[in-house]
This record gives structure tokens, C-alpha cells and sequence, in this order.
């Protein structure tokens, strides 16, 4: 981590923020207050996460189109949805043709290619009435080169030796880094933060490279923000220390590493093992991390789910894994039809949403099945060692109820001895809504996967 402060400087820095009057040169078109706030936001629980890049979801690319699609992705089995940067992309020193979302102009406005501020307020109140939740980007750790700031402000900027402001990573030719150190740059980006809750009624925010920017600031922000009114807050991160400053989620890299691994026959259950105990030993007991097989960076950087996990049949069972373990499950727009190609972050792509309704379909029977579960929302979790090294088992419990949860993470039949200690019990397969009958030996086919609930004994 950067930047950090000594307790003293801290301490000065409180005091002087306490009589300073920040006059920073405020663009803002104002927008009115919302008078009603949603007075609550989900139990992070109950959170289903749906990842929307507002230029690549809809060929219009606009804000009206995604409030088209609402109903869609309520039925489909989101709850809360998760926008990229909305406001205008810079143009200096951009990538491709369009520019990376994450290369920010203006905090305060909204790109005018995805539409007006009214376009976005219809769709924070279109989510809120259909009794959705809506969360936007926040990317406090730089600005484009072109944002009023570098030449307004720029003692806000880190420089290199010669004076010369420079890019957080050397491959971010596109951003300027801010610097922290300055406490009128603090007060303006909750200031900016606050605008978006205070105006338009968000629910919260999901924090870019948030290992980047002082956890200090973090902590301030964050207890400022909820002064407003509940909120949710997600961390690009997986410090644990990042539940200290008030955050909510955090990324769950390492599972997600794992899984590939496991798919790519490199590692064992063992990886799994391995991240479930870190996971359990390091961070605490209110830690909730994103379940995904694809985001914009994976899918960008790495690959789409059916070659990153071999086939699409074997991303729908890594997929079922990571819904059915602890945390919060998340989607990217267009995952539910599939992908033809990788979604490029500075390129237009138009997701075909008439494709794979058979995969449509899977994704809302395991999306709705967690969504009325409470054991795998909240049960603990438990790997069941079996003579088997291609088919993953693990139980999720809460207090005297159980599910088993079965995925072949081979593309080649497998067979399994069923555990003597859950053949005592009669299970009802959630998928199908039938009674599951075991022999000794399981057969699965090619990824195929079970989801088990244990029935009461008699």
C-alpha cells in the first residue's frame, strides 16, 4: 500500500481539516435532492451481483436501454446491480477507441454517450421500484490527463523526481495518480462521492484498486458516506484490513485462482482446501467475498468463462461452485448468453441477448436457488475428502439442516464412492425437485453437478 500517514500527521491533518474551507471550483450540474430515500439496502447475504458496462450492454449503449432490460434481469435472479464508471472517459492519451471507463473526466457528470443525469435517475428509481439495488464504479485512485483538476490542482497529483506528474502503474498511460497526502484532494473526492447518494439516491459503490488508495482515507470516507444513509460498499481488493475501513465485500481472487488451476488439472482439492482455510484464519468473521468466473478484468485480460474453464458446460459447473460456497455470487452482463468473443474495455460489443437460453436457463435455476436458501447464504462449509480426484464434494450446514453440493470438474465421466457418513441420510436433488436415490458408487458425466438437500430423518 501507498502513501500511508505517521499517527501524527494524522492527527494534524484531522485538526487542519477542522478549520480549513476547502475552495475548490465546483462544475457540478446540480441535480435535486432526492426527498425519498430507500431506507434500507440487502443483508450482503442476500446480495446476487450483476456487473453492467452501460457502452457494451445494449447497442444503443445508454442508460434508457439497460432501464429496458430491468425485468430481465430481476427474473433472471439479480438483485443488485453494479454499473462501471458512468461519468464522461478522457480523451487524452486514451486506449482504443473509445477509451477506458476507468480513465474519469469528471467525477460529477455522466459520459453524454450513455445519456443525461434524468436518463440516470429514471434508472436508479426504475431499479428501486422493482425493488432491485444500484451501486456505481468509484475510481479515487487517478483521473484521466485531460480531467480539470491536473491543471487547477495539480500539487493533487503525484510527481516523479523532476516535478513531473506520472501514471499509478507504468502500463497506465491513460491516468494520472493523485496524490493523498494533500487533505483538500480528501475532502473533495467524498465531496464528490456524497453527490451521487445526496442527489440521485445510489446505494453505494464498488472501489477500483482499492489496495491503492490509503485505508485511512478509506475509514474517513466510508463513516462519512453512511452519515447520508445506509449504503453498500464493495473492494476491488482482498486485504482484509479492508473490512476495518467500513467495506462490506471484497474480491475472492484466490478461489477463483484456485478454480482455474483445478479445471486445468495443475492443482488439486488441496488449492481449494488451501484458500477455505486462509479465508476462515485470516479475515473476519463478517467477511463476504465476490464469487465470480468472469468480470471485466478477467474477461478482458484473461479470457471468457468457456475457455478459461475448458467448455461451457465446465464454466456452468465452476459456476456452481462458486454459488453454492460462502459469499456473494456476480455476473458480467452477458454471461447468462454466453460470449463469442472477450469483451475489449476500449472497443464497442454488442451482446447478442436472443443467444443460449438453455444457458440462460441454468443460470436462473442456480441463481433462484440460492436466492431461497438460507443454508448456502449463511450455512458454514465443509470439503468432504472422497476417493476421487476429478469430483469435488463439499456440504454447507446451518444449524441441523444440510446441503451436498457434487461437481465432476473432469471432461470425462468419473465415478465416486458416496461417503459412509451421508449415506444414512434421504435427499431431495434441488435442482429437479426429486428424491436422489445413491448406490455405494456416483457416476457423473462430463461436469456434471449436484445440488443436495438433506432430507429431516424420520
Amino acid at each position: 500500500m501507498k502513501r500511508y500517514f505517521s499517527s501524527l500527521r494524522v492527527a494534524l491533518l484531522i485538526v487542519f481539516a477542522s478549520t480549513v474551507f476547502i475552495s475548490c471550483k465546483n462544475t457540478t450540474e446540480q441535480a435535486a435532492v432526492v426527498e425519498k430515500k430507500v431506507a434500507s439496502v440487502p443483508g450482503i447475504s442476500d446480495i446476487v451481483m450483476y456487473e453492467v458496462f452501460v457502452h457494451n450492454f445494449s447497442a444503443e449503449g445508454t442508460f434508457n436501454a439497460l432501464t429496458a432490460r430491468l425485468d430481465e434481469l430481476k427474473e433472471l435472479g439479480i438483485n443488485t446491480l453494479w454499473l462501471m464508471p458512468i461519468q464522461p472517459t478522457g480523451q487524452l492519451n486514451k486506449k482504443g477507441t473509445y477509451g477506458s471507463p476507468y480513465s474519469i473526466s469528471d467525477y460529477t457528470a455522466v459520459n453524454p454517450n450513455y445519456g443525461t443525469k434524468k436518463d440516470f435517475q429514471r434508472l436508479v428509481d426504475s431499479v428501486h421500484a422493482k425493488g432491485m439495488y444500484i451501486i456505481i464504479d468509484e475510481v479515487a485512485n487517478h483521473t484521466s490527463w485531460d480531467h480539470a483538476w491536473v491543471k487547477e490542482h495539480p500539487e493533487w497529483y503525484m510527481k516523479d523526481s523532476t516535478g513531473k506528474m506520472v501514471p499509478p502503474v507504468a502500463d497506465w498511460t491513460d491516468v494520472a495518480d493523485l496524490n493523498f497526502d494533500n487533505l483538500e484532494l480528501r475532502q473533495e473526492l467524498i465531496r464528490t462521492m456524497k453527490y451521487w447518494i445526496d442527489s440521485f439516491n445510489i446505494d453505494g459503490y464498488r472501489c477500483d484498486v482499492a489496495g491503492m488508495v490509503p485505508f485511512d482515507w478509506w475509514k474517513e470516507c466510508i463513516t462519512e458516506l453512511r452519515k447520508s444513509r445506509p449504503i453498500i460498499m464493495l473492494a476491488e481488493g482482498d486485504d482484509p484490513k479492508l473490512y476495518e475501513c467500513g467495506f462490506d465485500m471484497s474480491y475472492g481472487w484466490q478461489m477463483y485462482q484456485a478454480l482455474k488451476q483445478v479445471w486445468a488439472g495443475k492443482q488439486t482439492f488441496a488449492a481449494i482446501d488451501t484458500v477455505l482455510l486462509k479465508e476462515k484464519k485470516n479475515y473476519p468473521y463478517n467477511y463476504r467475498p465476490i464469487r465470480f468466473i468472469d468480470n471485466h478484468d478477467e474477461n478482458s485480460w484473461d479470457n471468457i468463462p468457456a475457455v478459461k474453464f475448458k467448455t461451457t458446460d465446465g464454466a456452468k459447473a465452476a459456476f456452481v461452485v462458486m454459488a453454492t460456497l460462502p459469499g456473494v455470487p456476480l455476473l458480467y452482463n452477458g454471461q447468462e448468453v454466453g460470449y463469442d468473443t472477450q469483451i475489449n474495455l476500449f472497443e464497442k460489443y454488442t451482446i447478442n441477448w436472443s443467444a443460449n437460453s438453455e444457458l440462460r436457463k441454468f443460470y436462473k435455476d442456480i441463481l433462484q436457488l440460492y436466492h431461497h436458501s438460507e443454508i448456502l447464504k449463511s450455512g458454514s462449509v465443509q470439503r468432504i475428502v472422497a476417493a476421487s480426484d476429478k469430483v469435488l464434494m463439499f456440504t454447507r450446514t446451518l444449524n441441523d439442516s444440510m446441503i451436498v453440493v457434487m461437481v465432476n470438474t473432469a471432461n470425462e465421466p468419473a465415478t465416486v464412492a458416496m461417503p459412509e457418513a451421508l449415506m444414512s441420510r434421504n435427499y431431495n436433488d434441488m435442482l429437479t425437485n426429486e428424491e436422489a436415490h445413491f448406490s455405494y458408487d456416483l457416476s457423473f458425466k462430463p461436469y456434471e453437478f449436484r445440488i443436495l438437500r438433506a432430507l429431516s430423518a424420520e
